[in-house]
């Protein structure tokens, strides 16, 4: 045995270079080319992955790319195919009877979404990342956050401070609504963010908000897309990724949110009566609870998730309603007859039963974030093995819900690029599939903030086409160029209107 051994030893060490050459292809084959082999399995069609890229090279050459790439995978093969995000594998389901299923009637087997990235804590906590009983935990607390009463009690103050579109008679010249929008939101999602980004910059006539949060991360954007291809790539990703340095630069970001709650807080643990905004409402929620699911640390990690997702998604679906408007006067005249038939008053601002009473601002919306859903897919993760409409999903496959796509295909909604909000008549809406139009998601993970973003659209638009005309500019692109990050979202410098008096 021990001549054995011996032998064994001299072997390998004569051939040592072989076979080390051996192993690395061996672990080149385990990591980099025998994934590829999931959907092939089961005979699901899809595009041709390529070794350790999948199908993911021409999303990162060209991002922008991604919403119209997966329309074409869509219309080549079919509602639901498969398709690798490096060596994920992804499950794309654009079949409205299969998103039923798994948004809604199975959810106990998709409640989750895939954990690619570790975040560090407690924003490891945010609701689009936590799972399990500590999300149902977090989510039973917040959804009360933004019930219709809650609602009106921040409407009021967030109409205050949307009194500065009167600043717009100060100015006639064309302007960037993109950015402009996006300072009326961040004000929106917390009324004490003057710590968090400065005031309308008036040089040039133009409004331009900066904000020292959103654009720190900005500046760090070619970072995290090395850092997110880097991550993907390595073997043992979620154990290396722990000992990676943080480029998100969570820490500096949420400590705005640890400060306010300090200071919130510091007299008797308990906040104090403040003006009523996201966050408030969130502490008063912890309080109402007893503080024994939901933690100052779970509200740090949501403000996070507010600040962020609040504030990309909602400037940007503003900023493409002002643009369709700009380019489409018959449209903006009958949404503003319709304002000012609700809303004839001059008064400061229209209350929250009012706004629910425009149902053609909610068609003008609705068709908005149908061209241009910020979220242009969804995902969840299989947590059980199941089968749909013949589909065999196993335990641990990602899904991937194509809304960019669903909402351009043509034989649910024909001439997809054209924006018509008649679309959203309720003669119209019954002739479709009910999950044909899903820019927030169904289910219990639906976007738990819907109510909130709808509430800031709907009151800029309203305070906005009360007084002023939208017109195009030579500026403005048609069709317009789009960016996408995590969100479908717009560069600030391709929507330039000119806003006028209307009178």
């Amino acid at each position: 045995m021990v001549d054995l051994l011996l032998s064994a030893i001299e072997f390998a060490f004569d051939h040592r270079i072989t076979i080390a050459i051996g192993l690395v292809v061996l672990l080149i084959y385990r990591y980099y080319i025998s994934p590829y082999s999931v959907f092939k399995k089961r005979g699901i069609p899809g595009p041709t992955p390529i070794p350790i890229f999948g199908n993911s090279a021409s999303m990162i050459f060209s991002p922008n790319s991604v919403p119209r790439l997966q329309m074409e995978w869509y219309k080549k093969y079919g509602k639901v195919y498969g398709m690798y995000f490096f060596r994920e594998p992804f499950l794309m389901v654009g079949d409205l009877d299969m998103v039923k299923e798994i948004l809604v009637k199975e959810f106990t087997k998709f409640h989750d979404r895939k954990d690619i990235f570790n975040f560090p804590k407690p924003y490891d906590r945010m609701l689009t990342m936590v799972t399990g009983q500590k999300w149902k935990d977090i989510r039973n607390i917040l959804t009360p956050t933004f019930s219709a009463s809650k609602m009106k009690q921040v409407s009021y103050a967030g109409a205050r401070r949307l009194n500065r579109v009167n600043s717009f008679n100060k100015h006639t010249n064309p302007r960037t609504f993109k950015r402009y929008k996006a300072g009326m939101c961040i004000r929106q999602i917390d009324s004490t963010l003057p710590r968090v980004c400065s005031v309308i910059d008036h040089r040039r006539h133009q409004n331009v908000v900066k904000t020292s949060v959103t654009h720190s991360l900005a500046a760090r954007v070619p970072l995290l897309c090395f850092y997110h291809i880097l991550i993907l790539l390595l073997p043992f990703r979620g154990y290396l990724a722990k000992y990676l340095p943080d480029p998100f630069n969570f820490r500096e970001i949420g400590s705005v949110a640890e400060d306010i709650i300090r200071e919130r807080t510091k007299a008797s643990g308990q906040s104090k009566a403040h003006r009523k905004d996201l966050l408030q409402l969130m502490l008063d929620a912890k309080e109402e609870s007893g503080g024994e699911k939901i933690d100052n640390e779970d509200i740090q990690a949501q403000s996070l998730v507010f600040l962020f997702g609040g504030y990309e998604t909602t400037s940007t679906t503003l900023a493409f309603a002002c643009y369709h408007l700009a380019l489409d006067g018959q449209v903006q005249d009958q949404l503003r007859d319709e304002i000012d038939q609700m809303w004839p008053r001059d008064e400061d601002s229209p209350s929250y039963d009012v706004l629910h009473q425009m149902p053609y601002l909610d068609m003008v919306i609705n068709e908005t974030l149908r061209i241009h859903p910020p979220g242009f897919v969804l995902q969840r993760d299989c947590n059980e093995v199941c089968t749909i409409k013949g589909v065999h999903i196993p335990k641990g496959l990602p899904i991937l819900i194509p809304v960019y796509s669903i909402h351009h295909d043509p034989d649910i909604w024909p001439q997809p690029e054209t924006f018509d909000p008649e679309r959203f008549s309720e003669a119209e809406k019954a002739k479709r599939h009910p999950y044909a139009f899903n820019p927030f998601g169904y289910g219990p993970r639906h976007c738990v903030g819907m109510r909130f973003a709808l509430l800031e659209i709907k009151l800029t638009l309203v305070k906005v086409l009360k007084k002023f005309k939208l017109e195009k500019t030579d500026k403005m692109e048609a069709p317009l160029y789009v960016n996408t990050t995590s969100v479908l979202t717009c560069p600030p410098e391709k929507i330039v209107l000119r806003v006028s008096p209307r009178n």
